[in-house]
């Protein structure tokens, strides 16, 4: 399943090659003159081989460490971690150059009957007046092959067990010349390291065009094969097979893995091509990405293309937010149109079980009406202080009624334990509205009552279940405030300057995020580490190619400090979780068996999600 998903991550960020080869080319896979590495005069890259499915250039592993992982010291974090891409490298992680190019090449096991498994091989750059490199030429462990190509010797056992050939050392990776003075050790399954060779070493032999720091290019032919054999491989264990289908939870299960299956396959099956840069200046990351159908053959591609292409963001809602709000994002998607790529929404068994069916039909019905799913058409702003307050003005005909019905819905739910000794009224409250509101407006608190939260709940997270939201209908639109005083809030945003955004028309989404306002789009609790106003900017547009395909164009500026701002937060919320589950684990181990969980004070709720159903807490002073 990780491969499925990769794949579909890589091509919704993908985007169209800059100077790469066309995807139809093949290159050989035999051992002939043309697979083998060219000679170090010359320059040229070639060609892509047939059997790559994603292909990445780059320019900079310390840069990449450092952004993947901060304060790592760079020797140390080849050391451990390229052995873990390429385990053939062995002890040779620290003879890896962090500041020269590299490139890698993801890859089915097998051209022509792939089995599902994608591979990954690597021209690691190594730094000068290494031994092995010597041992190479001297042909102590490898043999030379030709065009500065040196194979390791010895049986395939020795190599992959690290073993040595006649007392030499012995690798299970292969040394390539990459320049005059340059070299490379590559690693990889070992029938794909010399049929990918050629490319791979020409393109570590220098940096990746316009100074990016990462250039990938996704070809979606080998993609096809592996995806449709992943399919038949899934529909051969289809649960409805053996036993009629009477296994309700299983055949469920199977139907929704199925159904994103199928949907990736008919996404690659459309895809003509797609390509993804990042460049570090100075201050900034940019990332530029565009992805390109050429049809849309199947269902999940005309989903895609008629829910994007010729909607442009919400800008009418947009201007309408508060001047305060320091972050903002609008999208145009029509989210309807896009239910043949949606799971269905899945009720969670414990919150039946627990709260029972009226419970149910109130969290179904909160996020029928204020989740993505069948409103999409919105615009989402930020304003600092007191933590993060959140307007949305979804465009939503008929708002009053459909508020109305929430209410009912919400009025159904009994306020009395259930026979779990859960109490729904212990869950959310319909709270007072205040008069000056505009007739059925709602205001809703989400979440247990902060009073009686147990004890050891962090002061963050506690403020986080103070807020409430208020739900507002304006005409043929949804106002959304979730705050610790959203009536306030919203008196003053229509008193005050409205937001004034230099935003192109013709684009379908727009994203405008400070790191606060990304952390509370987590459900994160608010932190002032993460107030800094730098904003990660990014812009998509869609255009339509021929009849019935779409290009989808990408482009997304973030600020260095903003991303590590994020980075740094999730990583302490993450400890912080870690610490606490710890912890329970430890006070459940002490209290004995019988006794319930202790609430998981890590995830307070949001608008869309009510919170889990095994709190457990305090009783009424």
């Amino acid at each position: 399943m990780k491969t499925r998903y990769a794949l579909v991550l890589l091509a919704l960020l993908g985007c169209k090659k800059n100077n790469p080869p066309s995807p139809t080319t093949d290159v050989p896979a035999t051992r002939g003159t043309a697979d083998v590495a060219p000679s170090a005069a010359d320059l040229t890259i070639p060609e892509l081989p047939r059997t790559a499915l994603l292909a990445i250039r780059g320019s900079n592993l310390r840069k990449v460490l450092n952004l993947i992982a901060p304060g790592v010291p760079t020797r140390l974090a080849l050391g451990q971690a390229a052995p873990g891409i390429t385990p053939g490298l062995g002890e040779h992680g620290v003879d890896i150059d962090p500041d020269a190019p590299f490139s890698a090449i993801l890859a089915p096991s097998s051209a022509d009957t792939p089995n599902g498994q994608i591979n990954v091989t690597v021209a690691w750059p190594l730094r000068p007046g290494m031994e092995i490199v010597q041992d190479a030429q001297a042909g102590r462990g490898f043999h030379d092959v030709g065009d500065g190509l040196y194979e390791p010797t010895g049986s395939a056992q020795d190599v992959l067990l690290g073993g040595s050939d006649g007392g030499a050392p012995s690798s299970p990776c292969w040394i390539a010349r990459r320049s005059a003075r340059d070299w490379s050790i590559l690693c990889g399954p070992r029938e794909q390291v010399r049929p990918l060779s050629r490319w791979l070493v020409r393109a570590a032999a220098s940096p990746p065009p316009d100074a990016a720091l990462l250039d990938a290019v996704v070809r979606p032919e080998p993609a096809r094969r592996v995806l449709a054999l992943q399919l038949a491989a899934l529909e051969a264990q289809d649960p409805r097979r053996n036993d009629a289908g009477t296994n309700r939870p299983l055949v469920a299960q199977y139907e929704a893995v199925h159904r994103s299956a199928e949907n990736t396959r008919q996404l690659f099956d459309d895809l003509s091509q797609a390509h993804a840069t990042l460049v570090l200046e100075e201050t900034s990351y940019r990332v530029r990405a565009e992805v390109e159908f050429a049809n849309a053959g199947g269902a999940s591609t005309r989903a895609l293309v008629g829910s994007s292409v010729g909607q442009h963001a919400a800008l009418d809602l947009l201007r309408r937010l508060p001047g305060t709000a320091t972050a903002y994002f609008a999208t145009g998607f029509d989210v309807s149109a896009l239910s043949p790529l949606l799971s269905e929404d899945a009720t969670d068994p414990r919150m039946a079980a627990a709260f029972g069916p009226e419970m149910v039909r109130f969290q179904d019905a909160l996020r029928d009406l204020t989740g993505f799913r069948h409103h999409g058409q919105r615009a989402m702003g930020f304003i600092p202080g007191d933590g993060v307050t959140r307007v949305e003005i979804v465009r939503l005909p008929g708002a009053a009624a459909q508020i109305a019905s929430l209410r009912a819905t919400a009025t159904a739910v009994p306020r009395t334990p259930r026979p779990s000794g859960a109490n729904p009224a212990d869950q959310f409250a319909i709270l007072p509205s205040p008069a000056g509101l505009p007739p059925g407006s709602l205001r809703l608190r989400l979440g247990p009552d902060p009073a009686r939260l147990p004890p050891q709940v962090p002061a963050e997270v506690r403020a986080q279940y103070q807020r409430s939201v208020l739900l507002v209908p304006d005409g043929d639109t949804l106002v959304l405030v979730d705050a610790v005083d959203p009536v306030a809030r919203y008196h003053s945003m229509l008193a005050g300057d409205r937001l004034a955004p230099a935003v192109a028309d013709d684009r379908a989404a727009v994203v405008h995020l400070t790191p606060a306002a990304i952390l509370s789009l987590l459900g994160a609790p608010p932190s002032a580490d993460a107030n800094a106003t730098d904003a990660v900017h990014g812009t998509l547009h869609a255009t339509r190619v021929g009849d019935t395909g779409a290009r989808f164009e990408l482009a997304l500026e973030a600020p260095v400090v903003a991303v590590n701002n994020v980075r740094d937060q999730i990583a302490a919320l993450q400890a912080q979780q870690a610490q606490m589950m710890r912890q329970m684990q430890q006070a459940q181990q002490q209290a004995g068996a019988g006794q319930r969980r202790p609430m998981p004070a890590g995830r307070p709720p949001s608008a869309a999600q009510l919170p889990e159903p095994d709190f457990q807490l305090q009783p009424p002073r």
